[in-house]
Order: C-alpha cells, then structure tokens, then sequence
C-alpha cells in the first residue's frame, strides 16, 4: 500500500520511505503542547488538575505540553473532555482570529522547515518577525 504524498510537509519523498519525517513529528508534537497549555491556562487550571481530571499525571501533562512526550489519541480525548471543549479544539491548527487560511500557513512553515542551514531560517524568522511583530 502507498502511503498518498503530502506536499506541505514532504518535499523529497522516495518509494518505500516514510514520507513523515522527524521533524514534522516534533512539530506536531510540540503544536499540540502549546494547544494544550494555553487551553488549560484559559480555564486556569493547574498540570495536576488537568491530570486528576483526565485519568493522567500532572507529571505527563507537563511533559506532553513542552512537547517531550507523545500524547494518544484517547489520552487526547480524555484532556479534551476534561477541559470541555470539542478535540479538534486541541488539534486545529487554524487560527480562528487569522485571515491566513490554513493551508497558507502550512506552506509558510513548509518553506521554511525544507531550509537546511540555519542561517537561512534565521533570516527568514526575522523577516517575518519584522512584518507582524514579535512571536507570542
């Protein structure tokens, strides 16, 4: 079976290799921990709540929120019901208050992320920084 090709994230996929590349794992991962934190900032909640509430440790909310742990997709659902909003309120990458469809972003981030020298990111995260103001 092949896997279908996702041009946002993979630019160079050959036959037979995993057309998901580290990087893009640690993206998401570290995506779905600030989703998470600023969630349960929102309804001033502590790790150990959180935890108490969704059957996990405050220990391992912590760690799926600095994006050191990989979060299931029913341990996922459980901080969703717990916080008491809808999953994709936890995976949506869209910024409900951006003009920029998503889509847009992604190829943005893809730009960037295929740069192999960090100089170059470098600029680029300037450039930007320099058009919309300093990263939150």
């Amino acid at each position: 079976m092949r896997i279908p090709r996702n041009d946002v994230y993979c630019t160079n996929h050959q036959e037979g290799q995993s057309p998901v590349t580290e990087r893009a794992v640690k993206h998401v991962r570290k995506f779905l921990g600030q989703r998470l934190r600023a969630l349960r900032k929102q309804r001033a909640l502590s790790q150990e709540r959180l935890g108490k509430g969704s059957g996990l440790s405050g220990k391992f909310i912590g760690e799926v929120e600095r994006g050191e742990k990989s979060i299931s997709i029913d341990s996922l659902y459980r901080v969703s019901v717990a916080l008491e909003v809808p999953l994709r309120e936890l995976t949506d990458v869209g910024d409900k208050n951006s003009s920029v469809p998503t889509e847009e972003a992604e190829r943005i981030f893809a730009l960037v992320a295929g740069r192999r020298r960090p100089e170059d990111v470098r600029k680029a995260y300037n450039v930007l920084r320099a058009m919309f103001g300093r990263a939150s």
